[in-house]
């Protein structure tokens, strides 16, 4: 305290609060969505008083909050030595089990509710303890104290506090038996038939299987219409078949040399580890469309993909929907991940830091990190330098839960406090399911060479299934062995019926331009005949015209006034001279006035990185921006969205494919700052842009720009690398303009 200073000034409130970032400019224009915001009222009188009574048990309750997660029993192998933590004992906060009891009112949050007066509890110290040991040392953990945002950090503590927890009904533990016990028997019936094909089996983490059919229950029942899912190698066959009703015949035609492609395409079909599937699932009469997307071998790239596949989605909903929808509401994107991918490929990094941002959002991904502790080979020591693949998620302050896959109704409640979370706050959250691989990376691999105790320790351990098979014979939830058997036999009958029909499989005739691309036709041989592309003169006029026509009280920069708009308009009355600038603007313009939306992506791209373009004006008095071609007529119906990105190229470009696959009614397009700068997205090109049409039968219509020039700047900015594309020209996917 400074000499002089009263202890009445000391104490009183600050008069200033510190903001992290600047007011978003352009909250007005179109495609700018941000999620609901959801509150909870503060800590009452009373509740306040008590917190500061028992501030001891306060600190102490704040402390199994923060490191619970290191004294949880969450690792089946038990690699992850537990430790004691000095923070959770009730001696450094000066408790002692003789006290009397506590009033935990605005303490532990011990009731179901979060309404500002849920009444207070009383309890001892011993019952504290072991419920506080429960709740966040058991098979779930949790990481939610370094969220900044206070309603989210007490919606955990009533979410995970309360001394009722949900109980599972016979027929829900039934359900998650059949779909373990199908999970192992596929995998095990594979192994059998096709004993020399890599198939990445879920051996070991088959509680996915479980999370997600949990997870695709609760969101069909929460009226979500549609999921899209991204996911690598590991456990997809198993999630394809068992749960999105990939026919078991056409994956063995598929397994026995055989295209997955209906015969008569141009396509040449890809690895078993990539086939997509887009069922409508039904769960007691709720529908939800989940979508798994096509991915590539480069571990993490699909992750953008799949946001910008929900967000095309969100936009086409939004449009038409009534006021009360809200983004996210009717579409969920689901990314599962591996954890030294999730830990190493720095494409997360650029996803996450898209995920909340207004022109990018669908409302919050989920994430599900299957974490087999280990790399191809590589233990997590030197996979990564934090605690947990998960880290790097508090990048974005998003809450982690982990748990223990050996235990699949932990597994189960940990999805639905996900999912509710997510629904909540319409922001990003990752589960971090624990479990390992029974096999190498693929089953052809050894993995007693590089981790031979670890695999040691994996061969001798029963399944995730028939443990959970015992723990049901337990509790009489199952009757007998026989009942499992028959739950095992007529799976393996199925699989056995559809190996039988596999080499006279037909892959269906529908495989592709459907949905919003139904009535296209892919054109296989080319044609000498000239599309006529022009519009009408005096239309063209008119929209050049209304390109740079402000609002009356809108004051914009002088040069720009004198240099863009005065010359625009001077040469589209001369009809001669016009620049680059100009004849895009009058492209975008005219295809808005036929029914088609235009979404452009890409750093710096409403000003443009030479300062072109300007199809964004910025109040000089407000910053409030005005996107002119979006009021070229009342009740405009069809926009044009200026997505000004972040310093990314390679998730940004995996976005904007993501938005090409969903529609051919929007032309979507990616602008490099420079154009050298697109091979920082390299891997979006080699894997889905150049061949994504070739492997899967999937149509883009994105456009690429990419603005270079001979001015000074150096190598990186003087060529855009035209090469690499001519290179790839002869297979006729990129149409090169310059």
């Amino acid at each position: 305290m400074l000499r002089g200073q009263s202890r009445i000034t000391q104490l009183s409130k600050p008069k200033f609060l510190l903001r992290t970032n600047r007011l978003y400019h352009d909250d007005g224009v179109y495609g700018y969505r941000v999620a609901k915001e959801f509150k909870l009222p503060d800590y009452n009188t009373e509740e306040l008083a008590n917190r500061m009574k028992y501030g001891s048990l306060l600190r102490l309750v704040q402390a199994y909050r923060t490191h619970g997660h290191q004294g949880a029993d969450l690792d089946p192998l038990n690699i992850m030595k537990r430790k004691e933590v000095l923070a959770l004992k009730p001696e450094r906060y000066g408790l002692n089990e003789h006290e009397s009891n506590y009033n935990l009112a605005g303490i532990l949050h011990v009731n179901d509710t979060i309404q500002e007066n849920s009444g207070s509890e009383e309890a001892d110290l011993k019952t504290i303890l072991d419920h506080l040991q429960a709740v966040y040392c058991g098979k779930i953990a949790y990481e939610f104290m370094h969220i900044p945002n206070t309603s989210e950090r007490r919606w955990w503590y009533h979410a995970v506090e309360s001394w009722e927890k949900p109980k599972f009904s016979v027929k829900e533990k039934k359900r998650i038996h059949k779909i373990l016990a199908k999970s192992e028997v596929f995998d095990q019936f594979l192994a059998k038939k096709f004993p020399n094909v890599k198939r990445y089996g879920l051996e070991g983490a088959e509680s996915m299987m479980v999370a997600l059919d949990r997870l695709f229950e609760k969101s069909a029942k929460s009226n979500v219409q549609d999921i899209i899912i991204g996911m690598p190698h590991r456990g997809r066959l198993n999630l394809l078949c068992d749960i999105l009703e990939y026919p078991h015949a056409a994956l063995f035609h598929k397994m026995k040399g055989h295209s997955e492609l209906p015969s008569g395409t141009f396509a040449s079909g890809d690895v078993i580890s990539h086939i997509a599937n887009n069922p409508d699932l039904d769960y007691d009469g709720s529908k939800v469309h989940v979508s798994l997307l096509n991915n590539p071998s480069h571990l993490e790239a699909i992750n953008p993909v799949a946001m910008g596949k929900a967000r095309a989605k969100q936009t086409d909903l939004l449009a038409h929907a009534e006021d009360t929808c809200n983004l996210g509401d009717r579409v969920m994107c689901v990314q599962i991940h591996g954890d030294a991918a999730f830990a190493g490929q720095g494409v997360v990094m650029e996803s996450l830091g898209m995920s909340n941002l207004a022109h990018y959002s669908s409302g919050g991904s989920i994430h599900i990190v299957v974490n087999n502790q280990l790399g191809y080979t590589t233990p997590a020591q030197n996979a990564r330098s934090s605690a947990y693949c998960s880290d790097i998620g508090k990048m974005i302050n998003v809450p982690v839960i982990h748990v223990n896959g050996d235990y699949p109704e932990d597994v189960s409640r940990a999805i639905d406090l996900a999912f509710e979370y997510r629904n909540k706050f319409r922001k990003d959250i990752i589960l971090d399911l624990m479990c390992y691989r029974r096999w190498g990376h693929n089953e052809l691999d050894e993995p007693g060479f590089t981790q031979p105790l670890m695999y040691n320790n994996i061969r001798h351990r029963t399944s995730v299934p028939k443990l959970y098979e015992t723990k049901l014979l337990d509790e009489g939830v199952l009757s007998s062995s026989s009942e499992i058997e028959t739950v095992r036999k007529e799976h393996v009958d199925q699989l056995d019926g559809a190996l039988q029909k596999a080499e006279s499989y037909e892959p269906d005739s529908n495989y592709h331009l459907q949905g919003h691309w139904k009535g296209m036709e892919h054109i296989k041989v080319g044609s000498a005949l000239q599309v006529l592309t022009g519009c009408d003169g005096e239309l063209l006029k008119d929209i050049g015209q209304s390109s740079v026509s402000l609002p009356n009280d809108m004051t914009v920069h002088s040069r720009l006034k004198k240099y863009h708009i005065d010359n625009r308009l001077k040469k589209l009355n001369q009809g001669k001279g016009l620049d680059w600038a100009t004849a895009e603007t009058l492209a975008f313009g005219s295809l808005i006035k036929e029914g088609f939306d235009v979404r452009i992506s890409g750093q710096d791209v409403g000003r443009g990185t030479f300062s072109q373009r300007h199809v964004m004006f910025v109040s000089q008095e407000s910053e409030k921006v005005v996107i002119p071609l979006n009021h070229m007529e009342d009740n405009q119906k069809n926009h044009l969205e200026v997505a000004n990105s972040p310093l990314s190229e390679f998730a940004v470009l995996g976005f904007e494919y993501g938005m090409s696959i969903e529609t051919p009614n929007r032309l979507v397009i990616w602008e490099a700052q420079f154009g050298d700068f697109f091979n920082g997205a390299q891997i979006i090109l080699d894997t889905f842009l150049s061949n994504g049409e070739e492997k899967w039968l999937r149509q883009s219509g994105m456009v690429m720009l990419l603005p270079h020039g001979q001015d000074g700047a150096g190598p990186e900015h003087s060529s855009s690398r035209i090469e690499r594309f001519l290179q790839v020209r002869p297979i006729s996917i990129f149409n090169t303009v310059q």
